[in-house]
């Protein structure tokens, strides 16, 4: 059966995405490009609608594969694609994906000894959010923990830098920093800062065996973690720097300590 294409910005799945865009959608997220929906299909996430380009196959094999868990395939004009999209050009697909939800105390309490979290503390910038999620699954750890204050891991860009590996590890948004310190706290899990006077890291993973799960906790580049949520932190861990630099990019500072902490 031969399908109607979208022709109206009225279009109810439309005016899902300008909601998304205006911070007016909490459950769900659009996905765009081939890419993001390979790997939210791969990971199990729920597919409710894919938007395609007029034009494109829709015999295309991962267009059936959306479709047979589940997800509505609806072709669209190109230029309310255009519209709707945060891209360029119009991408082939976008698709409409439910967030994974969870438990995120639940998750942190299962923590063992040697694990590890990324928590992102502030993080503004979408790019440096998507790097941290990749950083964090490459490397391991149990799961990356967005506090309040910073922007979405969600959020369209923020999945283009994490591409896709968001959907790979779990991963928690809108956590209130106080209620955090105190579950870690009760919890007991080590809490690290990155410092440039701290410790050497070398010296900290070259040490005796990790008696406890570790949350390493990176605020916004440039800027770092507030004051209160640095001082929570047992330790503060350095990196060995050369030529007089002082610091790393957020997302390279994650990846050199994701480095060192991964399980062996």
């Amino acid at each position: 059966m031969e399908l109607e294409v979208i022709q109206s910005a009225q279009n109810a799945k439309l005016k899902s995405l300008r909601g998304l865009r205006a911070g007016k959608e909490r459950e769900f997220t659009a996905l765009e490009g081939r890419h993001l929906l390979e790997d939210a299909l791969a990971a199990g996430a729920k597919v409710l609608w894919v938007l395609v380009r007029e034009g494109e196959d829709l015999e295309d094999p991962l267009l059936q594969q959306a479709e047979a868990v589940g997800a509505e395939i609806a072709p669209c004009d190109g230029k309310l694609m255009l519209d709707a999209s945060r891209l360029d050009s119009p991408p082939d697909f976008i698709a409409w994906v439910e967030r994974p939800c969870g438990d995120w105390k639940e998750a942190f309490a299962a923590s063992e000894p040697g694990q590890w979290w990324l928590v992102a503390a502030g993080v503004q910038d979408p790019g440096n959010l998507g790097a941290l999620a990749r950083v964090a699954a490459g490397f391991g750890a149990v799961g990356l923990l967005c506090l309040k204050g910073g922007v979405s891991p969600w959020h369209p860009r923020a999945l283009r830098g994490a591409s896709g590996t968001t959907f790979r590890l779990p991963v928690f948004e809108g956590v209130d920093s106080s209620e955090f310190l105190a579950f870690a706290n009760d919890s007991h899990v080590e809490l690290w800062a990155t410092a440039t006077d701290g410790e050497d890291l070398n010296d900290v993973i070259g040490g005796a065996k990790r008696e406890k799960p570790i949350a390493l906790l990176l605020g916004e580049e440039g800027r770092g973690l507030d004051p209160w949520l640095f001082a929570a932190c047992s330790r503060k861990i350095g990196i060995s720097l050369a030529r007089d630099v002082d610091s790393l990019n957020v997302a390279t500072a994650a990846a050199v300590f994701g480095w060192a902490l991964r399980e062996k």
